[in-house]
């Protein structure tokens, strides 16, 4: 199947989802109408569906068609915008990684909750995806387990990368030295387990790659930034650059 043909059936299974969530029942005769393709088409996107998972009812009695069944639905849980980008990216770090639990439904659980959101929201979680990256080996040199020492920090980084914010950080080398810096949070690596950010470093003039765990205060400023594309770091951080 060409892409063209693929992304033409995604649409069009998009708007389908769109159609039965709007109203209580559609007829096969709206829905057609609607989405401009034959019966068979129909029947084949609906089969579809059903088999993903979701709740397709059907009532052939009068006044009755086809549904999304209306206790289904991820805005039933109420989540904030924050929450559905962390659900999200969650899965997407756990698939990238390979994790041994849940890994052959993985990417179903993703597409499945990520289609269930909001239109500005699934954009929103495909962006930052983009500025997510896992680094394929264990980091060696790591002097210490990050796993065992959570920083109350680690919200405030989070905060001022999904928000594009400068934030000021009080970051403590290997070495012992404190330093206070006020950096632009680019984009994340994961070497697991170590975390990093990896930012334009206001103090130095310079891309800097630090260890979130080293981390020990900071402070979200007001000022946003604007995102620097990837080429524009350093090559030595190329290797990084495989996006969840």
């Amino acid at each position: 199947m060409s892409n063209t043909n693929f992304s033409q059936r995604l649409d069009r299974r998009q708007r389908l989802l769109a159609l039965l969530r709007s109203e209580g029942y559609w007829t096969t005769a709206d829905l057609r109408e609607q989405l401009e393709v034959s019966q068979r088409t129909l029947m084949r996107e609906l089969a579809e569906l059903k088999s993903m998972g979701y709740p397709i009812d059907s009532d052939r009695g009068r006044g009755g068609g086809i549904r999304l069944n209306g206790h289904w639905g991820i805005e039933r849980l109420h989540l904030s915008h924050q929450e559905v980008i962390e659900l999200v990216l969650a899965l997407s770090i756990m698939e990238r990684l390979q994790s041994p639990l849940l890994t052959s439904h993985l990417k179903a659980i993703r597409q499945k909750l990520f289609q269930a959101f909001p239109e500005n929201q699934r954009k929103s979680v495909s962006g930052i995806r983009k500025r997510i990256f896992i680094g394929d080996k264990v980091n060696p040199s790591a002097d210490d387990d990050p796993l065992l020492k959570p920083r109350q920090a680690t919200a405030k980084i989070s905060e001022a990368f999904l928000k594009q914010q400068l934030v000021e950080i009080d970051y403590e080398s290997q070495s012992g030295e404190r330093t206070s810096r006020v950096i632009e949070p680019h984009y994340i690596v994961l070497n697991w387990p170590t975390w990093y950010i990896l930012s334009y470093d206001h103090l130095r003039e310079a891309d800097r790659l630090f260890r979130i765990d080293r981390i020990r205060k900071a402070q979200v400023l007001e000022k946003t930034f604007r995102l620097k594309p990837k080429p524009q770091f350093h090559e030595r951080y190329e290797p990084y650059f495989q996006s969840i």
